[in-house]
């Protein structure tokens, strides 16, 4: 039986298919996946489906699945979540089933990387990843030397996660890097054990390039605009309010538009608190209203309106989001 170890694949399903003919991948062959399946390239649900449904196969625990399952997401994951759909709580599952290392008789394989003098099985789970603690700690401990030139373990590691060029890194008998960038045009690599016989194949072009541009439109309209702090809506627009893409531009006017109109509400607000608050005094009492303001959700805006007054900007610093916004908005019952 051979092992079967492929570098980063990163959504690149064809290249991955075309790798595993080259090889001539057998039913009776452990295949291996070092990590980091998805993002960037255009296939991260194929590439999912084909390894989780594939038997005899092992994914290991990358630093994008690590994302994923932590809820860290940048603009990549943001991308693949929506390419995953109702599905993504599924994959979410299984990757929270990821081991973060695979040992054969002939070598460790893990995604990033591994601290030397420690067994494998008490390595940090953050090392072998190559997630920002795990570069962090590696950083601290070696400073500018890269972990791969003071490794001296009884087995070899195959690694990925760190690019590094068109070939393979190797080092006889001690470490093997296979991520050539196949997401960006260059090359997926794979290796055989127990022969460490390198095969690649070449991608025909940057995938993570044409991804980045292509939704751009799609993940912004998905952003969770109600739950963003106004300064933070304010902020993207105005990040991309000189981009190349026409369609995402008229979004984001229309977006912070939305945002100024709900704004714009701030005076029937402070109308229509400052009549509760009256409300409140005259069946009250001005020394006892605040016992019957402190069962509205808005009371903080009642007790501000008695001592000094509400302002637009108070009104901001207060009611931070337009969720907040809204929910007092209908509270209220003043219409959008």
């Amino acid at each position: 039986m051979r092992t079967i170890v492929v570098g980063d694949i990163h959504g690149c399903y064809e290249e991955l298919i075309q790798l595993l003919n080259k090889v001539q991948l057998r039913d009776e062959d452990c295949l291996v996946s070092l990590g980091d399946i998805v993002d960037r390239g255009a296939d991260s649900v194929k590439v999912y489906d084909f390894l989780r449904n594939r038997p005899n196969t092992i994914v290991l625990m990358g630093n994008h699945e690590r994302k994923h399952l932590r809820n860290t997401l940048s603009y990549s994951q943001e991308i693949v979540k929506l390419q995953f759909g109702k599905r993504y709580e599924e994959f979410l599952e299984w990757v929270s089933h990821l081991p973060y290392y695979h040992e054969t008789d002939e070598a460790i394989l893990v995604h990033a990387a591994v601290e030397n003098g420690i067994p494998i099985e008490k390595q940090a789970e953050e090392v072998l990843c190559g997630c920002t603690a795990g570069e962090k700690n590696l950083s601290k401990r070696y400073g500018d030397v890269y972990w791969t030139e003071l490794y001296n373990g009884d087995k070899p590691v195959i690694f990925g996660h760190r690019v590094v060029g068109d070939y393979p890194l190797i080092v006889e008998g001690k470490v093997y890097g296979i991520d050539t960038a196949a997401c960006h045009g260059a090359r997926l690599t794979g290796l055989v054990l127990p022969s460490f016989e390198t095969f690649q194949v070449q991608s025909p072009k940057d995938y993570w390039k044409e991804e980045k541009v292509k939704w751009q439109l799609p993940v912004m309209v998905a952003k969770p605009w109600n739950s963003y702090k106004w300064d933070k809506i304010k902020a993207i627009c105005n990040d991309f309010k000189d981009s190349r893409n026409p369609e995402l531009t008229a979004f984001l006017v229309k977006k912070e538009q939305w945002m100024n109109d709900l704004l714009n509400n701030a005076p029937k607000i402070i109308l229509k608190v400052e009549e509760k608050l009256a409300e409140l005094i005259s069946l009250h009492g001005a020394e006892k209203f605040k016992k019957q303001a402190c069962n509205f959700s808005y009371a903080p805006l009642l007790y501000k309106a008695n001592s000094s007054g509400i302002t637009r900007d108070f009104l901001k610093q207060t009611l931070r989001t337009p969720q907040e916004w809204l929910k007092l908005m209908e509270e209220l019952g003043i219409e959008e």
